[in-house]
């Protein structure tokens, strides 16, 4: 399984930084000093002129200062970058942007930016490719792009193993480091297309619940400790007025159905996920509807919500109205992530962390998170700057300017403490678009590196510490669904049928799912639920999974 970053030689280096798209000669060369590339200039190079022009090794690196320092380049050259931002961020990348600015200052490097929000992202993606006039940088703050398609298959984005080799110092000793973050960046011809973005801070899993401790003392009620009790507990809170206002108006369980319909699985020992597999100790891939409990844990739901101990509107709601649900501070029990820093402070006075009660005969199982790199940035195939941009990258990959692109500059919202980490102010992150990138920009910090150079705020802790409380109490799995999700390699055309088998189950499982926790689950609903599933693909949607896992494992 291990997979070392090494050198290639220096011929076939200069190959992989020049080479031009799928069927073309390689794109002429960076600029070499005395020149400088202008803003708005098509990227794409004739063959007549590649092949007449074809740049030496020294020509790459003619108009580079010496790696490590800045600027990056002698003479200024313009690159340009299709950037992902959030809706809800109310960014602008203009030229008087702080982060564009203080970028361009220390590299001698003008972006030229094509900015694109999130809900508009996946019409430009596509668009951009459609057209053959690509950028030279893609950066998606983490969402996915297809590189087994526009990489592997298409040669639109461009390897970046010899970039990380040569340009990349910063970011290739982070990779050195620990390589199972970033063996999830390999795709299936053993390359890396996309500069890897992770921030972990430890979390080994999620979705915690929480029950009113007021409640409970009020009722004279211990902490439950199975679902019995938990249903117990639940049915005092609706009939016996803990909130003491004499009305019968206690919500008993408040969620979404995305929650309900993961969590409470977990109570009897299926680490149900969104996508309805888990992979058991002995590395089978189990499709989670035919584990054993599947069908108690859908009636036990269903007695809830027939007896009116959830708010009925969890079926269908959305995660806002479940919020102001939450704001009106009548709420028994309820399944989240955590409790601080969610904009609902003011459940904090009434609700505690419950481990999780388990159903008889059963014990809990969580569906772990494995935290491992996703594809952030990518060169394109017309990119005549492969070596400048890979050193533009590296430069926002060093602690200093990784935390300015998040969190903008040195002594407003942040500053080194003096254990040397990173500490937000008292405003926290509130107001960081004002200068710069925030979660949309680049970033590679595992656990190790996370904790150590970033003084984790309050709420990180609250879900480190539950964590560890699952660890502890053997609730965790052992192979996370990330092996077959992100460590194991599938092409693109199995992705393509995977996705296809996947959408039909989707629609199934919500409709059947619903129907039967609102109305009542018996033998016919489940068998045709079961024989359902089956006809949508589910033995091949599995299998396809099977076969990655055992080809990964077997590495």
């Amino acid at each position: 399984m291990k997979r070392k970053l090494t050198a290639l030689c220096s011929l076939f280096l200069v190959l992989a930084l020049l080479a031009g798209c799928s069927g073309t000669p390689a794109a002429t060369g960076t600029a070499t000093a005395g020149t400088s590339a202008t803003s708005g200039t098509t990227n794409q190079t004739t063959a007549a002129t590649a092949a007449t022009a074809a740049p030496t090794d020294s020509d790459v690196n003619a108009n580079l200062n010496e790696i490590g320092t800045l600027p990056i380049v002698k003479e200024k050259i313009t690159l340009t970058a299709m950037q992902y931002i959030r809706d809800t961020d109310a960014i602008t990348l203009s030229d008087t942007f702080w982060y564009v600015q203080k970028c361009e200052e220390d590299t001698n490097i003008h972006i030229d930016y094509t900015q694109v929000n999130g809900s508009d992202w996946d019409t430009q993606i596509n668009l951009m490719f459609a057209s053959g006039d690509y950028p030279d940088i893609i950066s998606t703050a983490g969402n996915k792009l297809d590189a087994e398609v526009y990489g592997v298959d298409q040669e639109i984005l461009v390897p970046i193993d010899d970039l990380i080799e040569q340009y990349m110092p910063v970011y290739k000793s982070l990779l050195e480091q620990d390589e199972m973050p970033w063996q999830s960046l390999v795709r299936t011809d053993g390359k890396m297309y996309g500069v890897g973005r992770i921030a972990d801070y430890g979390s080994n899993c999620g979705g915690e619940f929480f029950i009113n401790q007021t409640w409970l003392d009020n009722l004279g009620l211990a902490t439950p400790t199975n679902t019995e009790e938990l249903y117990q507990a639940l049915t005092a809170f609706v009939n016996n007025d803990p909130n003491g206002n004499g009305k019968k108006d206690e919500v008993g369980y408040e969620g979404i159905f995305d929650e309900l319909t993961t969590y409470f699985f977990f109570l009897w020992g299926i680490p149900e996920t969104s996508k309805h597999f888990f992979i058991n100790d002995d590395a089978q891939v189990i499709f989670a509807p035919e584990a054993p409990g599947y069908r108690e844990a859908i009636e036990y739901m269903a007695k809830l919500y027939a007896e009116g101990l959830m708010d009925p509107a969890t079926i269908t709601q959305d995660s806002n109205s479940k919020i102001s649900m939450y704001n009106q501070n009548n709420v028994g029990l309820t399944t989240m992530h955590r409790l601080k820093s969610m904009g609902w402070d003011i459940l904090e006075q009434d609700m505690v962390h419950l481990m999780p009660p388990a159903a008889e005969g059963y014990s809990v199982k969580f569906a772990s998170d494995f935290s491992v790199a996703s594809e952030a940035v990518f060169f394109t195939c017309t990119n005549e700057h492969l070596a400048e941009s890979a050193l533009w990258v590296d430069y926002q990959m060093n602690p200093q300017q990784m935390f300015e692109t998040f969190y903008g500059p040195e002594g407003t919202l942040w500053d080194w403490n003096a254990d040397g980490k990173c500490e937000l102010g008292p405003a926290g992150d509130q107001g960081v678009m004002e200068y710069s990138l925030g979660v949309n920009g680049f970033y590679y910090m595992p656990s190790w590196h996370y904790n150590a150079i970033f003084q984790q705020p309050d709420y990180r802790q609250e879900r480190i510490g539950y964590s560890n409380m699952y660890k502890d109490a053997g609730y965790i799995l052992k192979y996370p669904d990330e092996y077959v999700l992100k460590l194991a390699k599938i092409s693109a055309d199995d992705q393509t049928q995977i996705n296809q088998i996947f959408a039909n189950i989707e629609t199934l499982y919500d409709q059947a799912v619903s129907e039967m926790i609102m109305h009542g689950v018996d033998d016919a609903k489940w068998d045709t639920f079961m024989s359902n599933l089956k006809a949508s693909g589910s033995e091949q949607y599995i299998a396809y999974y099977q076969t990655a896992l055992d080809a990964y494992l077997a590495q």
